[in-house]
């Protein structure tokens, strides 16, 4: 199977795609530096993979007991991760977060995202930081990446621990958005 175009992808699913060319390496190196504990996550997420660009590193650096899920809603992609990556199981909806705690008992340590949340409805946004949040281990991080600062708010709202960075060096340049997960409000005692 060929490879679906992520231009093609982006004329016809453009609330889905956020960009017309893959993420760049000097993005997923902003995102995933060597820095992270890898050894500690024991449970990564990836929303929105695409056409794979952070799954690679991701399985390059994570330690071999630990299991990766991605969360991806473009069909084309989800056929194409399929390929690439037939060992690691792949749902059709972030949203689903929380089944995959309930099934393995155990919270994300890791949420990666390339989901475009500037696309998406303030209802949907919300569902989203909300399922993110309540999935990840209560000293987890998530890792976002986005086009705009002017989403920093929603990021805010959920995590008041943040760091910001930036990249010249994508197409379009992006935002890092690095949250730390705070025991609060949605965490079981």
């Amino acid at each position: 199977m060929k490879q679906p175009s992520i231009f093609g992808q982006f004329i016809r699913h453009s609330g889905q795609v956020g960009s017309l060319v893959p993420s760049s390496g000097f993005l997923t190196r902003k995102m995933l530096p060597p820095s992270l504990p890898w050894h500690k996550m024991a449970q990564i997420a990836e929303l929105g993979p695409g056409t794979g660009v952070f799954t690679r590193y991701i399985k390059r650096h994570m330690d071999p007991r630990s299991r990766l899920f991605l969360f991806e809603q473009n069909e084309s992609f989800r056929e194409n991760l399929n390929i690439q990556f037939p060992d690691l199981p792949i749902l059709n909806d972030a949203l689903r977060l929380g089944e995959i705690v309930n099934e393995t008992g155990r919270p994300f340590d890791l949420i990666v995202s390339g989901l475009p949340f500037a696309n998406f409805s303030s209802e949907l946004k919300e569902r989203l930081f909300l399922s993110i949040e309540s999935a990840l281990a209560s000293n987890g991080t998530f890792i976002a990446f986005q086009y705009t600062l002017l989403l920093k708010k929603n990021f805010q709202t959920h995590f008041p621990s943040i760091e910001t960075g930036h990249t010249w060096m994508n197409v379009p340049p992006a935002w890092v958005f690095k949250c730390k997960k705070v025991r609060g409000k949605h965490d079981p005692i």
